[in-house]
């Protein structure tokens, strides 16, 4: 708990600057926007974690917006790695399945449950998303069932981009000196959302596990 705090912390700090670097996206309409989603898919293809443009796309737009912005970003940016490893990367796309044991079973458990698999790996906080996306090329999955298991993403957008829209409001509470109610309670869900990710990312993991084992 301690270092959530020191890290956000940290964030609150770095969050003025940050802003004044990316609000062209913001401030640009429906070509930053684009620019926006454009850059999560080169990250994406990349291999980059998406985690923290998600929580960009909370601090730029905002939460209804926002949540929109980083879920459509994610599901394109997931599966064009997806086909290039279906396709063209799959000896690239294999190495990193072999090579993540935290994906120890991921093809027994995708012979088996398919979209659920995929959509349970998507809420987990521990399974690298940019690894996922080429890893699940590597493996017989067909690209229906992978986009279905993708609208689980949904998810760790809500959940990203609300830490994005409330790290806002607690930078502009420091700001004005005006820390009300409404920002110890952004402090506290904040706290108890990171904690209930982290023991629901390790149970997936454990799942993951034990088709390896089988």
């Amino acid at each position: 708990i301690g270092g959530i705090i020191l890290s956000m912390s940290i964030t609150q700090l770095l969050l003025t600057m940050i802003i004044e670097q990316i609000s062209w996206f913001a401030d640009s309409g429906i070509k930053g926007i684009l620019a926006f989603i454009l850059l999560y898919v080169i990250f994406g293809i990349l291999v980059i974690p998406a985690s923290f443009h998600k929580y960009l796309s909370g601090i730029l737009f905002g939460f209804s917006l926002g949540v929109m912005i980083a879920w459509i970003g994610s599901m394109v940016a997931a599966i064009i790695p997806f086909l290039l490893a279906k396709r063209w990367l799959n000896p690239f796309a294999q190495k990193l399945l072999d090579n993540n044991t935290k994906l120890k079973g991921l093809e027994k458990a995708i012979t088996s449950d398919k979209w659920k698999t995929v959509a349970l790996t998507r809420v987990s906080l521990i399974i690298p998303y940019g690894i996922l996306n080429y890893a699940f090329g590597a493996t017989e999955i067909k690209l229906k069932d992978y986009i279905i298991g993708n609208l689980a993403m949904i998810v760790p957008s809500v959940m990203y981009v609300w830490w994005g829209s409330q790290t806002r409001i607690i930078a502009g509470a420091i700001e004005t000196k005006e820390k009300g109610l409404s920002y110890t309670i952004s402090i506290i869900l904040s706290i108890l959302l990171t904690i209930w990710l982290v023991i629901r990312s390790r149970k997936i993991s454990k799942n993951l596990a034990s088709f390896e084992n089988e």
